[in-house]
């Protein structure tokens, strides 16, 4: 059995006028998203600009959204590190607040090989027992490995249970879902390719669109999930129509 599928949304950061978390508008957004039916929410994703938010704010996004959320769906939060060590000091703070959930993308600025990384998320997966998404973003973290590899290192880290593909050759998908076995999950990072990323074995999406139409995207899921490929066909064109919007946004 999979650990989570469907729709996880990757809430923006709200700040208010000092630059701190704002935290009404954060509740806001976090009631908006679980009434509209999303199935999951990621703070502190790549869309909520984790990698230029101080430690203290990206653990004060933590306790507002997982207080919010109260339970009512699963809230994973993301971890894009530089090292084990601060990797470590987020995913043990995001344990303690109730999260359920970490996805985490490793950023290479040294060459790191296959052993490195899988080094990498064994330890951190002894630091916690939040189960872990493998955050694969090749072209803004500069770390690419093949399908294969992550398949390795979930099968050598059992903490690993699912992946995140933001990639553009949905065959990589595909490569993965048979590598990795029935029960990890593979989410596309993009609702643009959700269609074919399903059709290869995905098990949802991890994206930002939620945040302005979401039951367009949840209803596109249903008819992908339900195989109903003309109606899937419909909606994932009118997904295409919001590209310039994402393009716009961080």
């Amino acid at each position: 059995m999979k650990r989570f599928e469907g729709i996880f949304a990757v809430m923006l950061t709200a700040f208010d006028e000092e630059g701190e978390i704002d935290l009404r508008a954060m509740r806001h957004m976090t009631n908006f998203l679980v009434e509209s039916g999303v199935h999951g929410l990621v703070v502190l994703g790549s869309n909520g600009e984790c990698p230029y938010i101080s430690n203290r704010n990206r653990k004060n996004a933590v306790d507002f959204v997982v207080d919010a959320c109260a339970g009512r769906v699963p809230v994973i939060v993301g971890i894009n590190a530089r090292g084990l060590d601060p990797a470590l000091d987020m995913a043990v703070y995001a344990e303690e607040a109730g999260a359920d959930g970490l996805l985490v993308a490793l950023h290479r600025f040294y060459p790191l090989d296959e052993e490195a990384v899988l080094d990498f998320y064994r330890r951190l997966a002894e630091g916690t027992s939040l189960p872990i998404l493998y955050y694969n973003f090749p072209t803004h973290t500069g770390l690419e490995l093949s399908p294969q590899a992550i398949a390795r290192i979930a099968s050598e880290v059992p903490s690993v249970v699912g992946a995140k593909e933001t990639v553009f050759d949905v065959e990589e998908v595909r490569q993965l879902v048979e590598a990795a076995g029935e029960d990890f999950c593979v989410f596309t990072g993009m609702s643009f390719n959700l269609l074919p990323t399903m059709e290869r074995g995905a098990c949802g999406a991890i994206c930002p669109l939620p945040n302005f139409v979401p039951r367009l995207v949840l209803d596109l899921y249903e008819a992908c999930r339900d195989g109903d490929r003309e109606r899937a066909e419909a909606l994932q064109n009118e997904v295409y129509t919001y590209a310039p919007l994402l393009a716009s946004s961080p």
